[in-house]
Parts: structure tokens; sequence; C-alpha cells
């Protein structure tokens, strides 16, 4: 009698297990599930870092803005600073174009020598190319000055000397400051009087090159008085035997402010 196998084939021994009739179908699906479920991991994950990012520029954003108009606001104090300092160097380089008349005489009558007496004495301003642009003569009597050691300030004769004003011309929104004392002017002493001696016309010469900003200290003249008499009586009012001299002293040219413009406030 022939033997009948009941087994269905896919069962058998020596089938492959798990072959059947998918033949490993099922796999392939479990394989595409999971990687399905591993590039939606990888985009949501990658999702959140961007909105994290996005987030990150909006509030570096609102902060720039905020940082934009805080300086917006300070720019008044900014320009205010800067138009004090533009400010400030045009009146330092007024001050340095003008000639210090105050200073001058007061080294003057420091270094006059207690010989030497000045009947007479001209401050003029002139052009370095020019004519005279401003003169201011003082007289005072003859008077001997005190030594040099002690002579203050008002030991020189009274004078008087040009002021250098200034003017201020507003036009598109800047005024441009100027000096009534034209850049290069030469200020220039001329000074008569009477001396005991020759020999104190020579010291007052040479005493007058210590005077801060002398360039040069001429002597026009110096002629020994004669005749008899009181004072009046000899050449130029000094007395008998005294010689009357007459020199003038020159000093350094002024110096040239740059150009400088004043904005408004």
């Amino acid at each position: 009698m022939r033997a009948v196998n009941l087994i269905p084939a896919e069962h058998r021994s020596g089938a492959s297990v798990g072959a059947g009739r998918s033949e490993g179908g099922a796999y392939a699906v479990l394989v595409l599930v999971a990687g399905i479920a591993l590039l939606a991991f990888l985009y949501g994950r990658a999702d959140k870092q961007i909105s994290g990012r996005r987030a990150q520029v909006a509030t570096v954003t609102a902060q720039a803005q905020r940082a934009q108009a805080q300086a917006g606001q300070l720019a008044s104090y900014t320009s205010f600073v800067a138009l004090r300092e533009q400010r400030v160097k045009a009146v330092a380089d007024l001050v340095d174009s003008r000639f210090d008349w105050a200073h001058a005489f007061h080294e003057f009558g420091r270094v006059l020598p207690a010989s030497v007496s000045v009947s007479s004495l001209t401050g003029t301003i002139a052009g370095s190319s020019g004519p005279s642009s401003s003169a201011a003569p003082a007289a005072a009597a003859p008077a001997a000055a005190a030594p040099a050691s002690s002579a203050p300030a008002s030991s020189a004769p009274a004078a008087t000397a040009p002021a250098a004003g200034g003017t201020a011309s507003a036009a598109g929104g800047t005024a441009t400051v100027t000096s009534a004392t034209p850049p290069g002017s030469v200020p220039t002493f001329s000074l008569t009087g009477c001396a005991k001696s020759q020999p104190g016309v020579a010291l007052m010469l040479t005493r007058l090159r210590l005077i801060d900003g002398v360039a040069n200290v001429t002597l026009q003249t110096s002629v020994k008085s004669g005749g008899s008499g009181g004072i009046g009586a000899g050449s130029g009012g000094c007395e008998p035997g005294q010689p009357a001299y007459a020199a003038t002293v020159v000093f350094d040219p002024l110096p040239t402010p740059a150009a400088t413009q004043l904005g408004d406030c």
C-alpha cells in the first residue's frame, strides 16, 4: 500500500521557514515602515531646530532695532560734543592769532632800566606787506622807570593799544569767525625818551630784546642834549647832557590760524 503525505507542502520538513506565499514581503513592509518612521523623526527634529533658530533671529533683530533707536536718541549729544570741540578750537585759534598787548606792556615795564625814562610810546600792528592796519599812540610825561628787578607792570608809561576784535557772519547754517587783526601782521613799538648816559641807552636796547616775542630792536637816534637849564632845556625835553633816544621794537608776526567753521547749536 502506498503512503500518502497529508502535510501541506509549505509545512513539510526541509521547506524554508517563513517564506510562505508572501516570500519575505512582510519583512520589506517592516523595513519600509521603519525607514518612514526614521525620516519622520529626523524631519521633526530639523523642523524644531529651524523654529528655534528663527526665534533667536527674531530676538536678535528686535535687540538690534532697540539699540539703533537708542543710538538715534543719543546722536544729538554726540553732535553737541563735536560742535563744542570745534568751537573751542576756533576760540583757541583766534586767541593765538591776536597780539597780547597787556603782556607786552608788562614785559616792557619789567625790563626797562632805572636810568632810562620814556616820554612817548606808540604801538602799531602793521600788515606783513602793507601799511599799518591799526595804531594806538600813547604818550606820557617823562618819568624815570623803576629798576628792572622790582618794576611792576604799572611802571611803564600809560599806553593804549589796538584790541583785535572778531566778527562772525552766519551763512548756510554756519558762522565763519574772522579776526580784525590780519594773519601775519607785525606788532611794533616806537618809543622815545631820555637816558642818563649812552651806556644806559645800550642797556635798554639789550633788555628790550628780552621781551617775549621780540624779533628785533632798532635804535633810530641817540643824541646828547646841550645847553643849560632844567628839564626841557635840552633836546627832546631831556636835561642838559642827557641823550635823547628813539627806538623801535619789532615783534614776531602773528600766526595764521587754520580756517574754522562754527556750526549752529
